[in-house]
């Protein structure tokens, strides 16, 4: 971690992914895991659903849209949505396809960036992933929940 970073209290989101082999072992554990839940708001859900492609032979082809009964509805247009690890570890693939290909494609600077953040939450949740033999255990929550500190109100 870099010393902004330190100051902060958090890695910045340019730096993901930080290399190949993080990236692989990032991969490797979320194919690992049951459950994982990611929370967020709904377009950025949407936006993940429609774009990740589900084609064989593409990035993120281990992608596999959840039921509807797999998606909380929350206040605020904020959505929990339960995936398998595959399809988590679609999603992170699809991300670091979006880093490293920026040149091929029609793939925006939004889209790299929607990317890199969603990438860098899926990478940060999986530096807590153990081995589980209990059924019981709480199912890891990704949040995808920044706010913006209100030092003051702007008119």
């Amino acid at each position: 971690m870099g010393a902004i970073a330190r100051l902060l209290g958090k890695e910045l989101y340019n730096n993901w992914p930080r290399n190949h082999d993080s990236f692989r072992s990032d991969m490797s554990k979320a194919a690992g895991i049951g459950v994982a839940r990611i929370r967020c708001h709904r377009n950025t859900w949407f936006y993940l659903e429609e774009n990740i492609p589900r084609s064989t032979g593409r990035p993120g082809a281990g992608f596999s849209s959840p039921g509807e009964d797999e998606i909380t509805a929350e206040k605020d247009g904020m959505v929990t949505v339960a995936l398998s690890g595959t399809t988590l570890a679609a999603a992170l693939y699809f991300c670091r396809y979006l880093q490293t290909y920026p040149v091929t494609g029609a793939w925006t600077d939004l889209d790299r960036a929607i990317g890199r953040r969603v990438g860098s939450a899926i990478s940060h949740a999986l530096l807590n992933v153990t081995p589980s033999s209990d059924e019981d255990e709480p199912t890891t929550v990704i949040y995808l929940d920044d706010r913006i500190a209100a030092k003051g109100t702007t008119a």
